[in-house]
């Protein structure tokens, strides 16, 4: 059998909107291109190395040099440069195509050697180690055979797919692909590519460090200890910043065409007459969408993509209010709650499982002594505080964030109707990030607080030493510190956001991604506290349900040995940067705002006032319902959001943007292009 020939191609020019000349800047004493040039020779798996450059005359200068390098050189038209890896391939006659961009002078060519043996090891048609990253931006290599590439050269018609190569590759179900992750990953993404002139003089700061230690050329470790040593500030600039721009440029401002959602509005009227406002949740009500524009009634869902009962699918943002982490209808987690419902699942007295899952709780789980379980978060809330009532024999209680529908804290917002105004007169709210309002509210009433319950962190991250000081205010008056942790529990990381911050409360409550959608949530906390169970009264019949807690086991197991971490940071980043770039991009920096973390966001628009944007944000909504992504007000990230149904969410953000940007340069109200009614939300909880 033939030995396949593989060849790098490096995609150069002089043009580049961003930086132009880069590819011949210099860097340290040499052209940047040579530096890439001088690290593949590195490589022990390239058969050959070609440049691959455009035929306008501006890129005279880097054929000409690459030919005194004694590099073959290919020229073709400049902004298709699928057509060039085409001609690339043809004359170099590779089997397996590496692709290198010519901006990434610190890429090492071990990283090179082990995504070719990944790939060829996987025997898969085109692998990449930029999903996700696992080394940093300017190391990214991408691996495909020959025939996909002339595959993407017949059929990529876009644009977007033509200047950026492998895009039609990346969305094509039916193509092999491997998403190569190296060991000892970089926690969070680096950049290292040259865009700006902040990262050429990152590189040339890099280069002149390792030019002291010999000729090279560098491996990883080598190339980032030289980071480390050198001290050496990597540009600021966001990753990907021309795909985004690329996808927005290619976007119109035209309105979507809306969907067939007949079924779904008859569900609606059947519901009706049965169900109070339609739903069993508020959230998920058709009050929070577009009535008319939305769907109301979904029927499947897989991994991150949903059906509607009309046929219409979407890419979901939503993820059934954040508990589905791993997506919709993991098989592993499904089987594992299947096998246990099979041998029954909600017995008379309780069984081991119960016990394996509080040993493992406590093993992750900084302030985890003892565990007992509920079924959604308000059990857990509201179980807290119940028990830290008891053990401090005080009623009041200070709230920050939102944590559920019961009496106890729904008193203190706006749907406060049926709960008692003596219930409502113990629970107090107080600011995030405000330390000196919490000592004042505490103070307010000496010795009557029984605990201080917050979320720790939601879309907006603590101040650095907040959550310490919350943690002495609380004590110092006496109470307990409950962390509200349903939403932010091993959604962010195992452990929660107290292992993140290293701040560790006397009670924890979790939920929704411990059983990625299974219905299942927990109060943990200091033994001494936790005993108090044995007289506070919180109990009821499918607390012990095993089949959900074997669905929290395997999730355990996917989440400690997996890379769903990983995958949740990569296309949440992608999705947070990519709606920043393409708001600035229409003119709307200032109108559009988004906060949080990549695996859960909120975003807004802003008038010119500081005030919500309603009308906004719901013409700007609709236009992605219409293009196939369903949301709310946040990003709500999936592991199994991948790289074909980011780009797709990318591109409906792009014509979004572009909607409003026409709606703005027109004059048009954004209401007079709604084909619904703005939705109101039903209170605000997090300030």
């Amino acid at each position: 059998m033939k030995t396949p020939k593989i060849v790098a191609v490096v995609q150069a020019r002089m043009g580049s909107s961003r930086l132009p000349g880069k590819t011949m800047m210099d860097l340290a004493g040499t052209p940047l291109l040579n530096r890439v040039l001088r690290q593949l020779s590195g490589s022990t798996l390239l058969d050959e190395v070609v440049v691959a450059t455009s035929k306008d005359s501006s890129d005279d200068i880097i054929a000409g040099f690459a030919e005194t390098q004694a590099f073959r050189v290919v020229r073709g038209p400049e902004d298709d440069v699928l057509s060039r890896y085409v001609l690339a391939a043809d004359v170099s006659d590779a089997d397996i195509v590496v692709r290198i961009t010519a901006d990434c002078p610190l890429h090492s060519p071990d990283t090179v050697d082990e995504v070719i043996e990944g790939f060829i090891d996987a025997g898969v048609d085109y692998a990449s180690n930029v999903s996700p990253y696992t080394r940093p931006e300017g190391q990214d290599v991408e691996v495909f055979t020959r025939e996909v590439l002339s595959q993407a050269s017949v059929n990529a018609e876009m644009a977007t797919d033509r200047e950026h190569v492998t895009p039609w590759i990346r969305r094509k179900a039916n193509i092999k692909r491997l998403d190569f992750l190296h060991s000892s990953p970089v926690q969070s993404p680096q950049r290292w590519s040259v865009d700006y002139l902040d990262d050429l003089e990152f590189a040339r700061c890099v280069w002149s460090w390792l030019d002291r230690q010999g000729a090279g050329p560098f491996i990883f470790e080598e190339i980032m200890t030289a980071v480390k040593e050198s001290s050496a500030v990597p540009g600021s600039s966001i990753i990907n910043e021309g795909f985004y721009l690329s996808l927005f440029k290619e976007a119109t401002g035209e309105a979507a065409c809306p969907l067939d959602l007949k079924k779904s509005y008859s569900w609606l009227e059947r519901s009706d007459q049965v169900i109070p406002g339609a739903a069993q949740t508020y959230s998920k009500s058709w009050r929070h969408h577009i009535k008319g524009v939305t769907p109301i009634f979904l029927d499947s869902g897989a991994g991150s993509v949903v059906t509607d009962v009309d046929g219409n699918q979407y890419v979901d943002l939503i993820q059934g209010l954040l508990p589905n982490i791993l997506g919709y209808a993991n098989e592993e987690v499904n089987l594992a709650a299947h096998e246990r419902a099979l041998k029954g699942h909600s017995f008379s007295l309780p069984h081991p499982i119960e016990v394996q899952l509080a040993e493992r709780l406590c093993r992750l789980i900084p302030c985890a002594e003892m565990v007992r379980f509920g079924k959604n978060g308000s059990d857990a809330t509201a179980g807290a505080v119940r028990v830290a009532r008891a053990y401090t024999e005080r009623e009041h209680v200070a709230v920050c964030g939102y944590h559920g529908w019961q009496d106890w804290f729904i008193g203190t917002t706006s749907r406060s109707a049926g709960v008692p105004g003596a219930v409502r007169k113990l629970a107090h709210p107080f600011p995030y990030n405000d330390p000196e309002a919490l000592d004042t509210l505490l103070s307010s009433m000496p010795n009557q607080f029984a605990a201080v319950i917050m979320e720790p962190v939601n879309f907006y991250w603590p101040d650095k030493g907040y959550l310490e000081k919350v943690k002495e205010i609380t004590h110092r008056h006496g109470a307990l510190l409950i962390f509200d942790e349903i939403c932010s529990g091993f959604h962010f990381g195992l452990g929660g956001a107290q292992k993140i911050f290293g701040v560790t409360p006397d009670l924890a409550t979790f939920g929704k991604a411990i059983g990625n959608g299974w219905p299942i949530s927990c109060i943990v906390g200091r033994k001494d506290v936790m005993k108090v169970f044995e007289d506070a009264f919180v109990s009821f019949t499918f607390a012990g349900d095993v089949a959900a807690m074997a669905a929290a086991m395997k999730v355990l197991d996917l989440l400690e040995s997996g890379d769903t971490y990983h995958r949740m940071t990569a296309a949440g980043t992608k999705l947070f940067d990519g709606a920043q770039v393409m708001a600035a991009a229409a003119g709307l920096k200032d109108v559009f705002q988004i906060y949080g973390h990549p695996h859960w966001a909120i975003f807004s628009f802003i008038d010119e006032n500081g005030n919500d944007d309603s009308a906004t944000r719901a013409l700007w909504i609709q236009e992605l319902t219409r293009r196939g992504v369903l949301i709310l007000t946040t990003f709500n990230i999936s592991s199994t959001l991948d790289e074909s149904l980011v780009t797709k969410v990318l591109s409906a953000f792009a014509h979004a943007f572009k909607r409003v940007q026409l709606a703005r340069k027109l004059g048009v109200d954004p209401k007079d292009w709604l084909d619904g009614p703005i939705p109101v939300p039903a209170f605000r909880a997090r300030v």
